[in-house]
């Protein structure tokens, strides 16, 4: 009887343990600092006479009455921990020649006490965030900055701090990866891959002076600084990747020999014949569109340009314009400066999948 009672009373022991463990991991954290304590009172009797209660005390308490104990208290340790989450889950898009281009983080103090976290950032080969296939770097990007937000979850000209100074409890605050400029002769498909890594520092040191863990055993008197994060170092990353994209050019150019005044069938580059150039411009993208703003070609040394033969076909359709100088007629396309030179007003964009071919002739002379 005697082991059944002890044991029942063990199991329901164990329940509430477990019942105080899931609430516990589930509420929000008690402080760092916060004063814990608590004393027991003991009640019995002696030959059926009520004697004084006594109450514990952490040394041990023999004096009898209400108040003659003390607590037995401890103060709750630093836990540090914290997250860094890639703000998207996917890959950041962007074009060449692009201005503070923008990866963007969340940075959040999951531990139980302020924090300040130093900030760095490394490019990295592959980066797990994206599908196999995807993930391989193949450019870099010079002068990456950080920036912390300022509050309002936008990038802006408040966006200065290259450092957390503080950041509370269960607080987010996004941060922001800029690359001022986005090298122009980067093309469709290139990427990089950022690791932004947020390393806990002392808060008010603006990430200058890093939080170190406290060694040796327990001391119940003092708030010791525990590490709790996945690597137990104070630290997290995680991964963004710019992602080029723009429209994808070809350029080809031919030339064939129309005429010699000769032979018909097999005509020959000789003084006097007509040649056609051919210039094809293809976008491979398959969603980007290439907006033209002109096409320039010089007309050759030792040939003459033909008049109104300067030809744009277009998925079929055919512009025709006489490349006059200057473009005086105003139809697109003109001689300037000894180059053929046409314009939007001709062409316009070129759509993904698309092929725009120019071709106008000249004689030799």
């Amino acid at each position: 009887m005697i082991t059944r009672t002890s044991y029942g009373l063990r199991a329901a022991f164990v329940a509430v343990a477990a019942l105080g463990w899931w609430t516990a991991a589930n509420a929000q954290l008690t402080p760092a600092n916060t004063l814990i304590q608590n004393r027991a009172t003991v009640n019995y009797s002696v030959g059926a006479l009520p004697q004084a209660p006594i109450e514990s005390s952490p040394s041990g308490n023999t004096t009898p009455g209400v108040g003659a104990g003390a607590f037995t208290e401890f103060r709750v340790d630093n836990r540090v921990d914290l997250t860094v989450t890639e703000f998207g889950a996917t890959a950041t898009l962007t074009t060449p020649g692009a201005v503070n281009a923008l990866l963007t983080f969340d940075v959040t103090n999951t531990g139980n006490a302020p924090q300040g976290y130093a900030l760095t950032l490394a490019e990295q080969a592959t980066g797990s965030l994206f599908p196999a296939g995807n993930d391989n770097a193949d450019f870099n990007l010079a002068n990456l900055v950080v920036r912390v937000d300022d509050g309002d979850n936008a990038f802006g000209a408040g966006d200065i701090a290259p450092a957390i100074n503080t950041l509370n409890p269960n607080q987010t605050v996004r941060v922001f990866v800029v690359a001022p400029l986005v090298t122009l002769t980067l093309v469709n498909g290139n990427r990089t891959n950022i690791r932004l890594q947020a390393q806990t520092a002392v808060p008010g040191t603006n990430g200058g002076t890093l939080e170190a863990e406290s060694p040796g055993v327990n001391d119940p008197t003092t708030v010791e600084v525990v590490f709790a994060d996945t690597g137990l170092d104070a630290t997290e990353s995680a991964v963004d990747q710019f992602f080029i994209q723009s429209a994808a050019l070809t350029i080809q150019k031919t030339q064939t020999v129309i005429s010699d005044g000769f032979s018909a069938s097999n005509p020959r580059s000789i003084p006097g014949a007509t040649v056609e150039y051919q210039i094809e411009i293809e976008n491979t993208s398959p969603t980007i569109a290439a907006d033209l703003v002109s096409i320039s070609d010089p007309v050759p040394a030792n040939t003459t340009f033909l008049a109104a033969q300067a030809v744009v076909i277009t998925n079929g359709l055919v512009a025709t314009c006489t490349g006059d100088a200057n473009d005086t007629d105003i139809d697109g396309c003109g001689i300037t400066a000894g180059a053929l030179t046409v314009g939007t007003g001709v062409i316009g964009s070129v759509a993904p999948g698309e092929i725009v071919t120019v071709a106008f002739q000249v004689t030799i002379n």
